[in-house]
């Protein structure tokens, strides 16, 4: 496998809370491969309220490394596809190593559907 025919995996995490920063996810890839964010989204399932909040795909210790998603003040069923991609070819998601989806807590109510998709290669 290398990076012209990668793995696409998508990361899907139901009732994830944007009022509560959290890890709502923590993944690795599969054996010996590197990644990148290609893609990130979410849908509103209860109205985000008062501040706009995120979603962010990183490491413990540097929770947006890869990739922010902003998460705007919405009603239930709004979404958001438009996401901050941090990976380069000198920042590549490690093969092997832990990767974390987090939410922010930015917001004082708000529940939402995220979906992340890594491209393994």
């Amino acid at each position: 496998m290398n990076y012209d025919e990668p793995i696409h995996i998508t990361y899907t995490v139901t009732s994830a809370s944007v009022a509560t920063g959290a890890t709502q996810l923590g993944i690795v890839g599969p054996s010996g491969m590197q990644g990148r964010v290609v893609a990130m989204g979410y849908v509103v399932t209860t109205g985000v309220t008062v501040a706009a909040s995120t979603i962010e795909v990183g490491t413990p210790a540097d929770t947006d490394a890869y990739a922010t998603q902003a998460v705007a003040v919405a009603s239930a069923d709004a979404v958001g596809n438009t996401f901050t991609d941090n990976t380069s070819d000198s920042n590549l998601i490690p093969a092997d190593s832990l990767v974390e989806i987090t939410t922010g807590s930015g917001a004082t109510a708000g529940v939402v559907t995220l979906h992340v998709t890594i491209a393994w290669f």
